[in-house]
């Protein structure tokens, strides 16, 4: 895992922490929202930053890419010769950010369609 997260670069750590701030959100929201009542407001709110972590994570991962590109585009222009199997393994660990981000923003936007449903449904 470790060694997923290294491959990806430095952005793979940014979207790690918001993996631990979205579960994190999962969990003590579900406890919230199954368990003890609390605000609906309140809980509206922690439902929604599930989501915007989700979508945060899906933009970062674009971003992380595009930024990878470019710089080794950079690279790549520098080296004038340089085979197409180096370019091709560069531009698949690019990916991962983005793969990471879609994931994070499945998760999250899956959480929050079945969070919002229960809120809902109970009326607080």
């Amino acid at each position: 895992m470790i060694g997923f997260i290294q491959s990806g670069g430095a952005y793979m750590w940014l979207l790690l922490i918001i993996a631990i701030v979205i579960l994190i959100l999962t969990v003590t929201k579900g406890i919230q929202l199954y368990g003890k009542k609390e605000n609906k407001r309140q809980l509206e709110n922690g439902v929604n930053a599930i989501l915007f972590w989700g979508a945060f994570s899906l933009v970062l991962g674009f971003f992380a890419h595009f930024h990878g590109v470019y710089m080794a585009m950079g690279a790549i222009q520098a080296a004038n010769d340089i085979s197409p199997a180096i370019v091709a393994g560069g531009y698949a660990v690019s990916l991962i950010t983005i793969l990471t981000g879609l994931l994070l923003f499945m998760f999250s936007s899956i959480v929050w369609f079945f969070y919002r449903t229960r809120l809902a449904k109970s009326g607080n």
